[in-house]
């Protein structure tokens, strides 16, 4: 991605922010909505901050395990670096699809193997698939019929965004175990892109059978170095479960006496959030997350004794606050990375030039 390119994704995501910031004041009183966020405690604003911060950590961990299983000689302050990038390559490009692709050419510039950060790559993606199905799984066996009884008219499309989540994991370990599965798949492949209007992907071909052999290449990894596998599957867990929590600091910092009993529905909510809205097709899903949390944060928080009318203005003033935090916050963290990446790179290439120069010139002397 260019640095033009950047800045005009950048450009886009700020003005995503505003719009988003005009829905939820149009959803709700913006008097209200700003007199919970004026009267926020600091102490949980800082402890959210430090969720944040702990999840972002927690979730990079699996990618520089990956990395640094196969590639020793990469230094960690460029690994940190590198897999921090994700969040905000992810959070400027649509179904974010940016991260992964920026994360090979950076180790690629470290001089580790393609082959071998593609794998890293894809095993930390398929980690991502498993673990968030898991824990979706497990949250909609405990909390279906609460659900349900709550927010009746949103069921199906948690159950829709649901469904796409497991199709998808499915899809990657049929493909990845299965090789006549992959063959389908290209072969597929290959029948969609003699549709007239579809044709012009068909020049992707040797693309599309590389990264078939690159997923069967990360499965058969995978069964070489299962303790690994465990140690990233851990990793994401616990990163997501971090992820899930924010919003019950976010509910103290606002005021709201939430009971420890509703942390672990208070996570399923996020969960079920991020399901429903994760496939709308703009940067960081805007405004689907932001519709189906109002829509699901609401009803749990009238519960606590609260008119239909606060609980909605709390949800919204809450949804301000855990946007900010999870999103942009994270946006500004992986740009930061980037940054650092981009001047040690450079600064590295510079005294990679001054060497070459270096020799030559005591060549010449000789």
């Amino acid at each position: 991605m260019s640095k033009k390119k950047i800045i005009r994704n950048l450009i886009f995501v700020l003005a995503i922010l505003l719009l988003v910031i005009l829905m939820i004041v149009g959803l709700g009183d913006i008097k209200k909505i700003f007199e919970f966020l004026s009267n926020a405690k600091l102490s949980y604003i800082f402890l959210a901050i430090l969720f944040v911060l702990l999840y972002a950590i927690t979730y990079q961990a699996s990618l520089m395990i990956l990395t640094k299983y196969r590639y020793k000689d990469i230094k960690f302050i460029d690994l940190f670096a590198i897999s921090g990038t994700e969040f905000f390559f992810n959070a400027i490009t649509p179904f974010s699809s940016g991260g992964q692709p920026f994360q090979a050419y950076a180790l690629k510039r470290k001089n580790m193997k393609l082959a071998d950060s593609t794998s890293a790559l894809l095993i930390n993606f398929i980690a991502y698939q498993v673990c968030l199905n898991i824990i979706a799984i497990v949250f909609l066996i405990l909390y279906y019929s609460r659900i349900y009884q709550e927010i009746d008219a949103f069921i199906a499309f948690l159950i829709v965004g649901f469904s796409i989540n497991m199709v998808i994991m499915v899809g990657l370990i049929l493909i990845g175990t299965v090789k006549p599965i992959g063959r389908f798949f290209i072969f597929l492949f290959d029948k969609i892109c003699k549709i007239k209007f579809l044709n012009r992907f068909s020049s992707k071909h040797d693309d599309f059978v590389l990264y078939i052999d690159n997923m069967q290449n990360a499965f058969k990894e995978i069964i070489k170095s299962f303790k690994i596998w465990v140690l990233i599957l851990l990793t994401k867990i616990i990163s997501f479960l971090i992820y899930y929590a924010i919003p019950f600091v976010g509910l103290y910092a606002i005021g709201v006496e939430i009971q420890m009993i509703d942390l672990p529905y208070v996570m399923a909510l996020t969960a079920f959030v991020l399901t429903i809205a994760i496939w709308v097709p703009t940067p960081g899903a805007s405004g689907g997350v932001e519709y189906a949390f109002k829509e699901l944060y609401s009803p749990f928080i009238e519960g606590y004794g609260y008119s239909t009318n606060d609980a909605l203005q709390i949800s919204l003033a809450l949804l301000m606050i855990w946007r900010l935090l999870t999103y942009y916050f994270l946006i500004l963290y992986g740009f930061i990375l980037y940054l650092i990446f981009e001047r040690r790179d450079r600064k590295n290439n510079n005294l990679m030039q001054l060497e070459e120069k270096s020799d030559i010139m005591v060549k010449e002397n000789l």
